[in-house]
């Protein structure tokens, strides 16, 4: 079947050291269609206050250097992630202006300028239920305020970096957050991604994805967030029986900018 990892970061990321054609050999040799660096951009995201960023001209000449090598190969797209914070909207529209991709995620990483990936979040909210619900709030308010791109990524990516004796999401202990996500998502046509780096050491609620469709939501994608080549593909076979188990015949992958629905064999 078609599949492609839609979420990747190359060396053009600053926590990647990945050449393009590293992955491209490893998305190949997992039997994989296609691939999409998803770069960073992270505007006011260091402590200092400093961006995260690269230069999208230097980064799009590379993408098209690399497709051209693996053309009837791999298909390879061009892609952004946009890291979403109140108060760098207007900075991200103008970063990204008179620039093309193929794809573009929108992600929450920090939550009042606070990153869960070090730890220190859970420092300021201990108790796992506070710490969520904060989390979902920051990602609806990010959501409601800035929308233009395809994907919001990594719903749950607080979950990868709690260390609660239980670290799954469930909807039923967030359903209003989670019913206002939704229909937020919904609403601007943002498609469901399925990050299987989440999943590591915990499961994925099926009932978010499920409500997500019961509401109308129809476009899936796979990322695997992968950050060096050996995450590349991985897990995609138990986010296909996650998908398929709430209903979903298609998985999506988009080029220029619009979705391709392909058929989940």
């Amino acid at each position: 079947m078609v599949l492609y990892d839609m979420h990747i970061h190359s060396k053009f990321s600053f926590d990647s050291s990945m050449e393009m054609e590293d992955a491209a050999e490893r998305a190949i040799a997992a039997g994989l269609s296609g691939i999409a660096f998803t770069d960073h951009l992270d505007v006011n995201y260091m402590p200092d206050g400093s961006d995260v960023y690269y230069y999208f001209g230097d980064y799009l000449k590379r993408v098209n250097e690399v497709r051209a090598q693996y053309e009837g190969r791999l298909d390879i797209l061009s892609a952004v992630e946009v890291g979403l914070q109140p108060q760098v909207l207007d900075e991200n529209i103008e970063r990204l202006k008179g620039y093309e991709f193929d794809y573009k995620i929108g992600s929450t990483h920090l939550i009042s300028r606070v990153d869960p990936y070090d730890g220190s979040y859970f420092k300021i909210e201990p108790e796992k239920h506070h710490a969520y619900k904060r989390y979902l709030r920051e990602l609806i308010k990010n959501v409601a305020l800035y929308h233009d791109y395809n994907t919001l990524g990594h719903f749950d990516y607080i979950i990868r970096y709690a260390k609660f004796d239980d670290n799954m999401m469930r909807y039923s202990d967030f359903r209003d957050e989670f019913d206002e996500l939704i229909r937020l998502m919904i609403s601007f046509g943002l498609a469901f991604e399925v990050n299987t780096r989440s999943y590591d050491k915990t499961e994925m609620d099926l009932e978010v994805l499920k409500r997500f469709k019961a509401a109308g939501g129809e476009t899936v994608v796979i990322g695997s967030d992968a950050h060096r080549y050996n995450r590349i593909g991985l897990g995609f076979e138990k986010a296909l029986e996650y998908i398929k188990a709430c209903g979903f015949r298609y998985i999506a992958h988009f080029k220029e900018g619009r979705p391709v629905y392909d058929k989940i064999g």
